[in-house]
């Protein structure tokens, strides 16, 4: 009887991942959580869709971000950073290519999705009226904030009190209307670019950018994401 051969074993690189691994210099720096990226909510007060998408309102936000991280004389205004408009009726999302998506995770440039939800219509902070509150996926900040816990929360409070004049309602600051968490979801640097086109191709998958991109409690208006970052290196 003729012994079976054993089955050769295939292995498949990924040339994309690849690439990014030769091509890029790996941080030692792991700070537990926000590799995967940050997941900020800001509870806005009397803002409607239109204040929150005008050309300048989540450039603010990415700038507020930046100086929180990098200190308040950190120059960068809003001609040092781009923003890309998904569509109403087309792709919910735009990005840059996945190359230049690569190319800003290697430079350690932050990466801001930011998304539009309208609060419950017998929510109190709707009073009635179609009120919309604000979320936004960050990636790419780990390179910026402490990894030590006690220094890691300070700029947690550092980043919640640069975007306070990011909430409406003169600003003021209460418990709980700026939320800062760590993301769940799995995403390497090879992974982001597919992972942010989850609206796209992907609607039904369970992830922080399906969840930003549904605005649940209106659905008769799905507003499109807006994708932030800077032109320069920090």
């Amino acid at each position: 009887m003729k012994q079976l051969e054993a089955p050769v074993k295939i292995s498949y690189t990924n040339p994309i991942k690849k690439h990014y691994e030769e091509n890029t210099k790996q941080s030692n720096i792991k700070t537990e959580g926000y590799e995967n990226g940050m997941f900020i909510s800001i509870n806005n007060k009397r803002y409607y869709d239109t204040d929150l998408r005008n050309k300048h309102y989540f450039r603010d936000v990415y700038i507020s971000i930046i100086k929180a991280v990098k200190g308040k004389e950190y120059k960068i205004s809003k001609t040092d950073v781009k923003q890309h408009q998904g569509e109403w009726n087309g792709d919910r999302i735009e990005l840059p290519t996945r190359q230049n998506l690569l190319s800003l995770i290697d430079k350690r440039i932050p990466i801001l999705i930011c998304g539009i939800h309208n609060y419950k219509k017998d929510d109190i902070r709707s009073k009635g009226k179609e009120y919309c509150h604000s979320h936004y996926y960050l990636y790419n900040i780990h390179h910026h904030i402490p990894n030590t816990p006690i220094e890691l929360r300070n700029m947690e409070g550092k980043i919640e009190g640069h975007l306070v004049r990011h909430i409406g309602n003169k600003g003021k600051r209460f418990q709980g209307v700026i939320d800062i968490e760590k993301v769940k979801d799995n995403v390497s640097p090879t992974q982001l670019y597919d992972y942010l086109q989850s609206p796209i191709n992907n609607p039904q998958e369970l992830n922080l950018i399906n969840y930003m991109a549904n605005n649940r409690h209106l659905p008769s208006i799905q507003y499109p994401l807006t994708t932030i970052y800077s032109y320069k290196k920090l």
